[in-house]
């Protein structure tokens, strides 16, 4: 009886089949689409990189980057005909294939050759949202990276990185241009001997008070290796645009500690022990709560420092020069014993925290210093021995390779 019923089940299948077969011979029924295109589309892939305005009548304009090929505000028609899509710019170049969409959502485009490009529909154009500062710490370069963006269509940038130079970028100016949820910028390498202007093009994701302390931008890019590209998502923080110092002070937190090298040897300072070999920013998290340290601006031009050590209170007060978020502390000018320390500085968009990085050469000045101060309070140091003072520093040069370090510091109450 189940040979039976298999039998049976299999012949009404056959039945289905071919009563298929004859009422399927019609033509393609087209749906027109024309309407769900208008909008905003973006795509990003490994190379490639496209944002297409699309208005009622299939006329479009594209922004897009391949390899390193850039455009920009390139006029064009998109046509749909039964399942074919047909792009076709002003400069010639023409791209058809099948045409899928899930309206309000998404459309791809798959070529006789197989390659399939598949664009999102954009709700909100971010162009408006991402004016003003932003701080990232934990982008492909692992160093700090302050990116201000104005509404004429400049970004500067300041990062400890030399991007290629042979010193650190301090408010350096490109331009951008963001279409869409794509942000398309000019690289800092832009000058190199072939002359050509190079991009690079991130996808953006936009969180209002996504934390804290306040805003989020998530920049996702893909990053050219030699044999590959390789994704990268950094999360930008929106900062005050102008730092705010007089009358403030903070009391420290937390120490963020990355790309430490160093000698594998024990060295001491402010009666701490420390090997850069093997350091995770434990112990320098431990000294400088110990030390209850402070920093406070008496006036916009003034920083202090201070703390307890073995039961002093000891402070530091120094002349600055800021240029936009970088700041020097100019402690030589107070005694030629002491050196100068960049720092890259931001406040959350309340106030409410500061943040003061420094890469290598201003670790070892920053704490430097602050060696020589205590040394001195102790009667320990003769400011007046240059050899002295020069072995204090020279022994924590000498047991560092690099190191970023990132002091989170909290509005004092």
């Amino acid at each position: 009886m189940r040979i039976f019923k298999l039998m049976a089940i299999a012949l009404v299948a056959m039945i289905g089949l071919n009563s298929c077969s004859k009422d399927c011979e019609h033509e393609f029924i087209e749906i027109d689409h024309s309407k769900d295109l208008v909008g905003t589309w973006t795509c990003l892939q490994k190379g490639f990189a496209n944002a297409l305005v699309i208005n009622a009548d299939g006329s479009m304009v594209a922004t897009g980057l391949f390899g390193e090929q850039y455009w920009e505000n390139l006029e064009g028609t998109i046509e749909l005909k039964d399942d074919k899509a047909t792009l076709t710019y002003a400069d010639g170049v023409t791209i058809e294939g099948h045409f899928d969409i899930i309206p309000g959502m998404a459309f791809s485009i798959v070529q006789d050759n197989g390659e399939r490009v598949t664009f999102d529909y954009c709700k909100e154009d971010l162009s408006d949202e991402i004016v003003g500062m932003w701080v990232c710490n934990d982008g492909w370069t692992d160093d700090i990276t302050i990116q201000t963006y104005s509404n004429d269509g400049k970004t500067t940038m300041t990062t400890p990185v030399a991007m290629g130079g042979d010193h650190p970028v301090v408010n350096q100016e490109s331009d951008y241009k963001v279409v869409g949820n794509l942000l398309f910028r000019e690289s800092l390498a832009s000058s190199d001997v072939d002359g050509k202007r190079k991009f690079t093009i991130a996808q953006l994701t936009y969180t209002q008070n996504g934390t804290s302390l306040g805003d989020i931008m998530t920049h996702k890019i893909y990053i050219p290796t030699q044999n590959a590209f390789v994704e990268n998502v950094g999360s930008y923080l929106r900062i005050k645009q102008h730092l705010e110092l007089p009358g403030m002070k903070y009391d420290y937190i937390k120490t963020f500690v990355t790309n430490v090298k160093g000698l594998d040897k024990d060295i001491e300072f402010m009666g701490t022990t420390f090997n850069f070999a093997k350091m995770d920013g434990v112990k320098l998290d431990k000294m400088l709560k110990t030390l209850l340290f402070t920093v406070e601006f008496p006036d916009a031009n003034t920083i202090k420092y201070s703390g307890y050590y073995n039961g002093e209170y000891i402070i530091m007060e120094a002349p600055i020069v800021v240029d936009g978020n970088k700041m020097t502390v100019k402690m030589s000018s107070k005694n030629a014993a002491f050196k100068d320390v960049d720092l890259y500085t931001f406040q959350g968009q309340d106030n409410t925290q500061m943040h003061m990085y420094m890469h290598s050469t201003g670790f070892v000045n920053f704490f430097g210093n602050m060696q020589v101060t205590i040394m001195e309070h102790l009667g320990q140091l003769d400011t007046t021995d240059a050899a002295a003072v020069k072995a204090v520093f020279d022994s924590i040069d000498e047991a560092v390779e690099t190191i970023n370090l990132s002091l989170v510091m909290t509005k004092a109450k």
